[in-house]
């Protein structure tokens, strides 16, 4: 006779955090791609970066207490409008590298 054990709650933790890995992975990307981008003055706003993890999301936040107008560079720079949308760029550009199967290619 044959035993079969289930070991399908064990599976499910191990999917949760591959899903969890892969979810980094990308937004580190992201990350990653969107300091390359953003505008350079005083270098504050590529150091303000982080990766918020929200439970089944995980964010990529600029900005804060001492760069409070990030939010403001992201959608209006005169001084340099290469640089305007610099995160959604960055997020548009990773997301043609990733293969949703696998995480990145």
């Amino acid at each position: 006779m044959v035993k079969l054990k289930n070991n399908i709650d064990a599976w499910q933790r191990i999917q949760a955090v591959n899903a969890k890995n892969k979810r980094k992975g990308i937004a580190q990307a992201i990350m990653s791609r969107a300091q390359m981008l953003a505008p350079v003055d005083t270098g504050a706003l590529k150091q303000s970066v982080r990766l918020v993890d929200n439970g089944d999301t995980t964010s990529v936040v600029f900005g804060g207490g001492d760069v409070p107008y990030a939010k403001r560079r992201h959608y209006e720079n005169k001084k340099n409008p290469q640089t305007l949308n610099y995160l959604e760029k960055a997020g548009e550009s990773v997301k043609k590298q990733v293969d949703f199967k696998g995480g990145l290619r």
